[in-house]
């Protein structure tokens, strides 16, 4: 019997069970605030918890590990490109903000800065740091979030091989969330 299903390379299921929208991480570097782009982040839990991915190999790790807080930008589809370029670059040999043109604005709890030309923001402090060393995994916990409300571009996600995909049109449900109603 033949089936519809062929093989994928498991070095690749990131690719099929994508995490999260690309974002933004920022942080109080020794400079400048640091920026990175990120593809690899979650919702841990409903009560604010996140969990990013970031490793030794980011410049973003050191201030990180030192600071012990963040801000969790999410960009539009309008700054696709600015995020591969923000990604393609080390906030250790340049100014993100000044090169690619974003705006810090001052947080309200933390040192790092909010993105103005983001959709949202989250202020986060580190929760816990136990599996850093072993995956580069960092739960955050958020302190403090805003929006633009009026911003219209959607987020966006990192597919892999260089390809994103925008989010698409909202189906709501709440009405057949019946056992979970009060998270929706």
């Amino acid at each position: 019997m033949s089936s519809p299903f062929e093989p994928y390379p498991v070095a690749l299921v990131h690719r099929l069970i994508e995490p999260g929208p690309t974002v933004l991480i920022t942080t109080a570097g020794e400079e400048w605030p640091t920026v990175m782009t990120n593809g690899f982040n979650m919702s841990v839990r409903h009560d604010g918890l996140l969990a990013v991915i970031v490793g030794r190999w980011d410049s973003t790790y050191e201030s990180l590990r030192r600071k012990r807080e963040c801000v969790v930008a999410v960009p539009g589809s309008d700054l696709i490109g600015t995020a591969v370029d923000v990604g393609n670059s080390s906030s250790a040999d340049v100014n993100k903000w000044e090169r690619f043109g974003l705006t810090p604005r001052p947080a309200s709890v933390i040192g790092a800065p909010l993105i103005a030309e983001c959709v949202a923001n989250i202020e986060c402090v580190v929760e816990d740091d136990s599996l850093v060393d072993a995956y580069g995994l960092w739960v955050l916990r958020a302190e403090a979030a805003w929006r633009y409300p009026e911003h219209e571009a959607p987020e966006f996600h990192h597919r892999g091989d260089g390809t994103f995909s925008e989010n698409g049109a909202l189906h709501d449900m709440r009405d057949r969330m019946t056992r979970w109603q009060y998270l929706s």
